[in-house]
């Protein structure tokens, strides 16, 4: 899945990014125009990359760098002047006039990023929680009739829904049925 974040005030620059983005197969899942709406949208995804200026109206590119830690990478497209003010080392930057092989390209490479981000998360879990997850993804498919993957997405979502952890919903997954 692809969790992109494109956050620019200017409508007439978001559109053109976007634009360029959809046509060459990239999804734009969210779009906002603050460094705060940024955060919430990385936050409904649980991590992804922002596509954004140096600044917004209520922060700056390394702002939202220091608030997104390690759950988003950012790139920051711009004059390379304004670009020079962005210090923190993980802010990727492209300046302007951008090619849309080269945002392309970056976007891609970021997008590649997010996905070992997110394998590495799943990694993390033990084999008893991997176990409680399954159990609970076996129940909705025999209770619902619903494909693995949906099942999965269906405990994802009220996972999401109830700022639960995914096992501990697993658990009440599996103690609803049982």
């Amino acid at each position: 899945m692809i969790r992109t974040v494109l956050a620019v005030d200017n409508e007439k620059l978001a559109d053109q990014i976007s634009d360029t983005l959809e046509k060459n197969s990239i999804a734009v899942r969210y779009r906002c125009r603050t460094g705060a709406g940024a955060i919430r949208s990385i936050k409904k995804m649980g991590g992804g990359v922002v596509i954004c200026g140096h600044k917004f109206p209520d922060m700056t590119a390394d702002q939202l760098a220091f608030l997104l830690g390690e759950t988003a990478s950012l790139l920051v497209v711009a004059k390379p002047n304004l670009i020079e003010l962005c210090s923190d080392e993980a802010i990727f930057r492209l300046p302007v006039p951008v090619k849309t092989g080269e945002l392309v390209g970056a976007v891609n490479m970021l997008i590649q990023m997010d996905r070992m981000r997110y394998a590495k998360t799943l990694q993390h879990r033990s084999p008893e929680d991997l176990l409680l997850i399954q159990r609970a993804k076996q129940l909705l498919m025999e209770k619902h009739g619903l494909s693995e993957e949906a099942a999965y997405k269906t405990l994802q979502r009220r996972s999401m829904e109830t700022c639960a952890k995914l096992t501990e919903t697993a658990k009440l997954v599996i103690a609803a049925f049982e």
